[in-house]
């Protein structure tokens, strides 16, 4: 069979069936595009552990003048220079305890302004971001409950808290939204399996007579068949690369713009468009494949052409 024969049967069975091709098209793009999401967004988690792995602390908040004021605050009054000496003193002889960092109210101040915005720091109020100590323990998950036990009712310290603990809540919160990306990708990557065999089953109907004669004159199964496939991989890879552009602009919308100030200033890695490539080239390619594979079935066991 000549190649510009096949081609042009392709192109007029996808001119016959237009409004259900252009369907097939935007179904197969947003599952892809879920699935290229969920792709990102463990790329992200990823990014987001090796950026954190060897810088989770252990830091123990001070009293300041309003601590009293505060539910649940063993603090009576502001921290004396006294108790904050002694603690530091204890925290450097301490053997479970590998560095210390003391952070004054001033600076831990404008670093929240800088990771939040100094509009919600000024709204926070006053005594929002007390001073603290910073701590590197010798091993986190066996330190930190003898730690925070011994410090935490000391003199001038209000409270003691793991960083880990953070982090875990927001690496949960991305993996909730992997998954959520996954299911999704899942339920409109099944409608558009079957929207593509009803629109593969349709269109054989419809060239059924063309069909007959090309048996007739000795084409192979295959040759009846490889323009209906070839109409299904066009769909896929048409899909493929508007899921690509849709991934990118999720990516510059939610993580460039919504979070844009975080991503700025260090506390979510960033992404890049090597990333938006890579989990698109993925979806795509799994879209040709699939779609193939669906074409192909649908002839065998629906159609028999």
């Amino acid at each position: 069979m000549r190649a510009s024969f096949l081609m042009s049967g392709v192109a007029t069975g996808l001119r016959r069936n237009v409004s259900m091709t252009v369907a097939l098209v935007l179904s197969t793009a947003i599952s892809l595009a879920f699935l290229g999401g969920a792709f990102l967004i463990g790329k992200e988690i990823n990014k987001f552990k090796t950026l954190y792995e060897d810088k989770i602390n252990v830091s123990i908040y001070l009293c300041t003048d309003i601590s009293k004021d505060n539910v649940g605050s063993p603090c009576k009054h502001k921290v004396t220079d006294a108790e904050r000496l002694a603690l530091q003193s204890q925290l450097n002889s301490d053997t479970q305890v590998k560095t210390v960092q003391y952070i004054t109210e001033a600076d831990a101040t404008a670093r929240a302004k800088q990771l939040l915005g100094a509009k919600t720091v000024d709204e926070a109020g006053p005594g929002a971001f007390p001073a603290s100590f910073s701590l590197k323990l010798t091993d986190l998950k066996k330190d930190y409950v003898p730690v925070a036990q011994r410090y935490s009712k000391a003199p001038g310290v209000d409270a003691v808290q793991n960083q880990d603990d953070s982090l875990k809540t927001m690496l949960n919160l991305f993996d909730s939204a992997k998954w959520g990306a996954r299911i999704v990708a899942l339920i409109v990557g099944i409608c558009a399996i079957i929207q593509m065999a009803n629109t593969i089953q349709v269109a054989a109907a419809q060239r059924r007579n063309e069909t007959g004669i090309m048996r007739l004159v000795g084409a192979s199964r295959l040759m009846t068949q490889l323009p209906f496939i070839i109409e299904a991989v066009i769909a896929a890879l048409a899909g493929g690369l508007i899921a690509i552009g849709l991934d990118w602009a999720g990516k510059k919308f939610i993580l460039d713009g919504v979070f844009g100030e975080q991503v700025s200033n260090g506390v979510l890695p960033p992404l890049d468009l090597n990333d938006v490539l890579v989990a698109g080239g993925v979806g795509l390619i799994s879209g040709i494949v699939l779609s193939a594979l669906t074409a192909w079935g649908t002839l065998r066991l629906a159609v028999r052409l």
